[in-house]
């Protein structure tokens, strides 16, 4: 008897899914922005705001903003659409989030408050844990917060607190289903302020 192994290759998505990624990342983007105070939530580091394709495999499955969102006049700002592949740091956060809920496809970035530690139900991650060897290799923390976050809560968190380490900044992850639910979930922390 013979054995036949089939090689079935996955199919890219097709230009209507991708396009529909960028449009509603595009519209959470302007959701963000219309309101006048989302600039106290932008970190030295800037922010950026991810969306990726159903089961992202790489960071060419995730759009974010070129050169991320900044503060202008106390206002936020960006220079170019979303694209595919414009993010490694939230695309890693999104990614691994990914692998643990396939409901969760976006990510977005911010800055860290006192009062977001006190008042929130947020997993902390502190990077004095992370192994050394893995902390000096460029792009694995963002994976091994999003991980810890998950081995000790069993679940993706809506809220990360990143307390930093030296020449890290703080930072908030905010991370859910879709921009729009990301996007209202980080001006909710306004109400924080």
């Amino acid at each position: 008897m013979k054995i036949y192994h089939l090689r079935v290759k996955a199919l890219p998505m097709s230009v209507d899914e991708r396009k529909a990624v960028l449009t509603e990342l595009e519209e959470a983007l302007k959701r963000f922005i219309e309101d006048r105070r989302s600039y106290l939530l932008i970190p030295e580091i800037r922010t950026n705001l991810g969306y990726s394709l159903p089961d992202p495999k790489g960071v060419g499955d995730v759009a974010a903003i070129p050169g991320r969102l900044t503060v202008a006049f106390n206002r936020v700002i960006y220079c170019l659409p979303p694209a595919f592949g414009a993010s490694d740091h939230v695309a890693r956060v999104i990614i691994t989030a990914n692998k643990h809920d396939r409901n969760v496809r976006s990510a977005m970035n911010l800055a860290l408050y006192p009062q977001f530690k006190e008042r929130l139900n947020a997993y902390v991650f502190d990077r004095r844990r992370e192994p050394q060897g893995q902390k000096n290799v460029e792009g694995r923390t963002m994976n091994f917060m999003v991980e810890s976050a998950f081995q000790e809560t069993g679940r993706i968190p809506d809220y990360i607190l990143d307390l930093g380490d030296y020449g890290k900044e703080p930072g908030t992850f905010v991370l859910g289903r879709n921009p729009m639910e990301v996007v209202e979930k980080a001006l909710f922390l306004l109400t924080l302020l």
